[in-house]
C-alpha cells in the first residue's frame, strides 16, 4: 500500500512538470504579441517606418497569402507548391548559429562564415530549382553566401554615384531598371536616359515580357484587375516599364565567373552610371585613379545594382525558378516605399520628404508576374496556392522573449533537418538510452509469486532470503489481487477491513496490513502459509 502511494505522487510530480513546460512555452508564443522595445528590424509586421509592412499589405490586397520564417530557410523543403511561392530575404541583421553541420564536400564544418550555413543555402537552391521565386535585397549583411550559390558576389563596399536624390544626400541612389544607365539633369532624372525593363516591357516575346504588360490599355472593372491592379487607372491597365527605384547606402554586385549556377542564364537589369565609385577602404573619401594601388584603392566606373537569375532566358515562372538580386537591403521599407504616408506622418513625425519612386510598382510586378495564375480562364487572379514568405530568421524581434522562442525554434529545425545533427541527436539518445539500461538494477528473481520458496543449497542463503519481510508481503498481496482477478486500482480502492475479509486468514491478514518486526522462524512459517493460501 505505501508503494502505491509512492507510485501516485510520482506520477502526480511528473504531470505536474510536464504541464509547467507546456505553459511556459505557451507564455513564450504568446510574448510575442507584446511590444516592449523600438529595435529597428526591417520586419514585414511591424510598422515603423523602417520596416515593411506597408509592403506586405499590398500583397495580402492582391489576395496573396504572406507567411514568416522565424527559425531557418530548412523548412523551405516542406513547401508543397514552390512554383506559387516567393521567399524574401530583405537586410539581413545577424548571423546564423555556428553549429556543426556536412559541407559540400562530405566533411564537417564548424563555423560558417555568412548569415546562412551551408545546408540553409542548399534549402534555398533546391526551392528555387523546384521552381519557387526568390528576392535577395542585401548590401553588407550576412547573405552573401546565398548570391554566391548562384553566381553573384556582393561587393561589400558602400557605393556612390552622380545619379543619387539631391533633396535628400548623396546616401539615396537611384536605380534605373533598364539596360543603360541613366544620368542626371540638375537636380532630376534626366528623362532623356530613361527607358524601360529590358524584359518586362518587351511584349514581342510573350514568354518573357511582363502578364501586367500583355494587357496595357485592356478596359475592365477594378476588381478584375488582379495582380495588375496596381496599374490600373481610369477603367483600364495602363503599363508603363520605367522604373526610378529609390536605395540608400548600397553596394555593388559582381558576377562571379566559371561558377556552378543552378541558375545558367544571368542577366543584369539594373547598373549604375558610368562615374560611379566604390569606397574599398571605407574611409569616407574616394581616391581612384586608372590603377587600383595603396594610394588609389577605390573603384571608378559602373557596377551592377541588380541581377535575375533564371533557369531559363525567358526567366518565365513557368520555366523554371528565379532569384532577384538588389544591392541594397531597403528599397521596401515603409519610409521609401510609402513615401505618401510617411509623408503623412503614418509611421511617425518627421520632416524628411522622400521623393516619388517607383519602388511599389516594381516591387508589386515582381510579385505579380511570379503568382499570376497559369490557367487562362482565371484571367490576372493569383494562382490558388499563391504565398509569400518574409525571412524574419536573421531579424532581432521586438517581442518579449521572442529571440529566445526563435532559437529553440531554429534548434528544433536544426536537429531534425540537418544531416550531422540528426546523427548526432541519435547517438546522444542511443548512449543515454544504454546507460540508463547499464545502471538499471536487475529485479530480483524471488519476487515471483511461484518462487517466494527458496530451493537453493545450503542455510548460508537461506536466511538472508527469508529476512526480506517487505518483499515476501508484497508478494502475497500480488497473490491475493491476482487470485480474486482484481485490477490494481480496484485492489487499492480496497479498505482495510475488505482486504482482511478477503484474505480470510487472521495471520496472513495481520501480516499484509500491519508491518512489523518478525523472527526468521516467523517468516519461514509465514512463507509456508502464503504457498497453502489459496488451495483452499
Amino acid at each position: 500500500m505505501v508503494e502505491w502511494r509512492e507510485i501516485n505522487y510520482r506520477r502526480i510530480g511528473l504531470q505536474t512538470a510536464f504541464w509547467s513546460v507546456m505553459f511556459v512555452l505557451l507564455i513564450m508564443i504568446l510574448s510575442n504579441f507584446v511590444n516592449l522595445s523600438n529595435t529597428n528590424q526591417l520586419s514585414a509586421y511591424d510598422d515603423d517606418w523602417n520596416d515593411m509592412s506597408a509592403f506586405r499589405q499590398d500583397i495580402k490586397d492582391m489576395g496573396i497569402e504572406t507567411r514568416s520564417l522565424v527559425s531557418s530557410p530548412l523548412l523551405l523543403s516542406d513547401i508543397e507548391d514552390p512554383r506559387n511561392t516567393t521567399y524574401i530575404v530583405a537586410g539581413v541583421e545577424r548571423d546564423t548559429l555556428s553549429l556543426p553541420q556536412f559541407d559540400e564536400d562530405g566533411f564537417i564544418t564548424i563555423a560558417s562564415e555568412d548569415g546562412y550555413s551551408p545546408s540553409e543555402v542548399d534549402a534555398i537552391v533546391e526551392f528555387v530549382d523546384n521552381g519557387g521565386t526568390a528576392i535577395i535585397l542585401e548590401d553588407y549583411g550576412f547573405a552573401g553566401t546565398i548570391a554566391e550559390a548562384f553566381g553573384v558576389k556582393y561587393s561589400g563596399y558602400q557605393l556612390f554615384d552622380t545619379t543619387y536624390a539631391t533633396e535628400l544626400n548623396y546616401n539615396y541612389i537611384w536605380m534605373c531598371v533598364q539596360e543603360t544607365p541613366c544620368s542626371m539633369n540638375g537636380s532630376q532624372i534626366d528623362v532623356e536616359t530613361l527607358s524601360t525593363h529590358q524584359r518586362w516591357a518587351d511584349t514581342s516575346s510573350a514568354l518573357s515580357a511582363h502578364p501586367c504588360a500583355l494587357v496595357d490599355g485592356e478596359a475592365m472593372p477594378e476588381f478584375e484587375a488582379g495582380v495588375c491592379s496596381h496599374h490600373w487607372q481610369d477603367g483600364q491597365i495602363s503599363y508603363n516599364g520605367t522604373y526610378r527605384v529609390l536605395l540608400n547606402n548600397i553596394t555593388a554586385l559582381e558576377l562571379i565567373p566559371n561558377n556552378n549556377n543552378p541558375l545558367p542564364e544571368l542577366a543584369i537589369r539594373a547598373v549604375t552610371s558610368n562615374e560611379a565609385s566604390v569606397d574599398v577602404n571605407g574611409d569616407g573619401e574616394i581616391w581612384v585613379s586608372s590603377e587600383q594601388n595603396e594610394e588609389t584603392p577605390d573603384l571608378y566606373g559602373k557596377f551592377n545594382l541588380s541581377v535575375e537569375a533564371c533557369a531559363k532566358s525567358t526567366c518565365n515562372p513557368d520555366d523554371g525558378g528565379r532569384v532577384f538580386f538588389v544591392a541594397d537591403g531597403s528599397p521596401l521599407i515603409n519610409a521609401i516605399y510609402d513615401y505618401e504616408g510617411f509623408a503623412d506622418g503614418e509611421y511617425g513625425e518627421t520632416d524628411t520628404l522622400i521623393p516619388a519612386n517607383d519602388n511599389r510598382k516594381w516591387a508589386l510586378d515582381i510579385i505579380a508576374e511570379a503568382m499570376m495564375t497559369s490557367l487562362e480562364d482565371e484571367g490576372l487572379e493569383p494562382s490558388e496556392n499563391a504565398m509569400v514568405i518574409f525571412d524574419e530568421s536573421r531579424h532581432p524581434q521586438n517581442a518579449v522573449l521572442a529571440d529566445s522562442y526563435n532559437t529553440i525554434y531554429f534548434l528544433l529545425v536544426y536537429f531534425t533537418g540537418e544531416g550531422l545533427a540528426m546523427l548526432v541527436l541519435f547517438l546522444i539518445l542511443f548512449i543515454s538510452f544504454e546507460a540508463v539500461l547499464i545502471r538499471k538494477k536487475d529485479p530480483d528473481n524471488w519476487r515471483h509469486v511461484f518462487s517466494i520458496i527458496y530451493y537453493g543449497f545450503g542455510d548460508a542463503n537461506r536466511y538472508p532470503y527469508y529476512s526480506k519481510v517487505e518483499k515476501i508481503r508484497q508478494v502475497f498481496l500480488s497473490k491475493v489481487r491476482n487470485q480474486n482477478g482484481l485490477t490494481r486500482e480496484e485492489f487499492h480502492a480496497m479498505s482495510a477491513r475488505e482486504l482482511v475479509a478477503l484474505i480470510n486468514d487472521p495471520t496472513l491478514a495481520k501480516f499484509a496490513i500491519e508491518p512489523g518486526k518478525y523472527s526468521l522462524e516467523q517468516t519461514v512459517s509465514i512463507v509456508k502459509r502464503v504457498k497453502a493460501w489459496g488451495r483452499r
